[in-house]
């Protein structure tokens, strides 16, 4: 009988259009490593690499007034000879598309820091930042990178988990702060990588072929 495996084709034909009619969002990861000093969960780091990993989509992706925001992102953090930990407070990434003047240098950034106020994403705490002329125009939708330029790096305000101050990060590994913010001297790295998903006409012209090869699979002559 050859009912059977047609409808098992049908009903992959099926399932796979389902998914292309779907709304896709390319996933894109941005990255932000730099020296830094600090202690994470009572260990202490001197001197260590820190990166910084932002990963959210290409659909949460806001822009308004020369501002581009990308949130929420899942951010974690790996510190040389410590560990990897996730930020559970919540992170965003900031470009400011044109020039801005931060800290005295007139350039355009691109920020991972800590949501001040969430969910508005008018206000954040940086900890990751890059400012380069290379990050002009950037909206956060696209890969760029490396790029590796001062000011930038890892920091995080210094004072954080005094009483009347901002608090520290809070990690899967416990409270993170820095010994220093992210100055105008310090350098640091950033890239940022897209993955696109596949198109849902790619991805319904390749879910018909497979629906016709496993209906053709179970087909076989009569003697």
């Amino acid at each position: 009988m050859r009912l059977p495996s047609l409808i098992r084709g049908a009903t992959l034909a099926l399932v796979i259009a389902g998914f292309a009619t779907a709304a896709y969002a390319d996933p894109i990861t941005f990255q932000f490593s730099g020296t830094a000093s600090g202690t994470i969960g009572g260990t202490n780091f001197t001197n260590a690499l820190v990166t910084l990993n932002g990963t959210g989509n290409t659909n949460n992706i806001v822009s308004i007034f020369g501002f581009a925001f990308a949130a929420p992102i899942t951010t974690t953090v790996t510190i040389q000879g410590v560990g990897t930990a996730t930020i559970t407070d919540p992170t965003e990434i900031l470009s400011s598309v044109i020039p801005v003047s931060i800290g005295g240098n007139l350039l355009p950034f691109v920020i991972l820091g800590r949501v001040d106020a969430p969910p508005a994403l008018d206000s954040l705490t940086g900890i990751g930042a890059i400012g380069s002329n290379a990050v002009l125009g950037y909206n956060l939708a696209t890969s760029i990178g490396p790029i590796t330029a001062s000011p930038g790096g890892i920091g995080f305000i210094v004072p954080c988990g005094v009483p009347g101050s901002d608090p520290c990060l809070s990690t899967s590994l416990g409270t993170l702060s820095f010994t220093s913010n992210i100055g105008n001297t310090s350098q640091g790295t950033f890239t940022a990588t897209l993955q696109p998903v596949p198109e849902p006409t790619s991805l319904f012209l390749l879910g018909s072929g497979v629906a016709a090869l496993v209906g053709r699979s179970r087909i076989r002559p009569r003697g």
